[in-house]
């Protein structure tokens, strides 16, 4: 098997870091302000600044942790955001999410999703 010279490189290389700041949410909690990091496999430097501003945004806070009971079995949907849409709660319009846990029940087909929002 042949594998070309290009993507070999490619696979080679070390992963690069870009940065988002919110500088007013920074200096509000100083020495307190928390930093993450997340590893994304974006290949161009464009996709991942507007990835990490997306998620500096959502991440900022205040955050809310809810438990949702959702159909279907959905261990696929740990460590994503999604949209979820329901006719209570202020979910009628859809509100973006980040999955954090799950736990699936076999025996009803349901699933309770652990998620964080943005409080409103």
């Amino acid at each position: 098997m042949t594998v070309d010279a290009g993507i070999v490189d490619w696979l080679r290389t070390g992963a690069f870091y870009v940065t988002s700041i919110d500088n007013t949410f920074a200096a509000a909690w100083g020495t307190s302000a928390v930093e993450t990091e997340i590893m994304s496999p974006l290949a161009l430097a464009a996709d991942a600044a507007t990835e990490a501003d997306r998620q500096q945004i959502f991440l900022e806070g205040p955050l809310v942790v809810e438990v949702h009971d959702v159909p279907g079995l959905r261990a696929d949907l740990l460590a994503r955001a999604v949209t979820l849409t329901c006719a209570q709660l202020g979910y009628d319009a859809g509100v973006n999410v980040f999955v954090i846990g799950i736990e699936e029940q076999r025996d009803m087909e349901r699933t309770f999703l652990t998620v964080l929002r943005k409080q409103t």
